[in-house]
């Protein structure tokens, strides 16, 4: 049923997924492609709303990422990931969302404010001199 759909779903939606739910894993794009035995290229087009693809394909990609087999095609019509929980795609999603106006906030206020949040990042990833 999905192949023949393939234009119609929302690859978009797919690939904001699937960038989410592999930066939860902490997976680079080479990660996951090793993962799930398929190209880098596949995995770049995937997340990059491109072709869609192959039923087997999309398996060993669902299982890569630690998802029911078929959630792709769930969330391609517009549902939610069967094998999701709370630190899924969508939680993801909205922490991404979140920290992103953190950021444009920082970015419009008192300069004071970008220092400290710096200092703070660069104590939380080890870097007290920055990179």
């Amino acid at each position: 049923m999905l192949e023949g759909m393939a234009g119609e779903l929302d690859r978009e939606r797919v690939a904001k997924y699937v960038v989410a739910r592999r930066g939860a894993l902490g997976l680079t794009q080479e990660r996951l492609a090793e993962r799930a035995g398929v190209t880098v290229k596949t995995v770049y087009n995937l997340e990059g709303g491109g072709r869609w693809p192959q039923a087997r394909t999309r398996s060993a990609l669902e299982a890569a990422l630690d998802w029911e087999p078929g959630d792709l095609g769930r969330i391609a019509e517009g549902g939610e990931p069967a094998g999701a929980n709370g630190d899924g795609p969508d939680g993801a999603l909205r922490e991404l969302d979140e920290l992103a106006a953190y950021f444009t906030d920082l970015r419009d206020g008192p300069g004071d404010r970008r220092r400290i949040a710096l200092q703070f990042l660069r104590a939380l990833y080890g870097e007290p001199g920055g990179r």
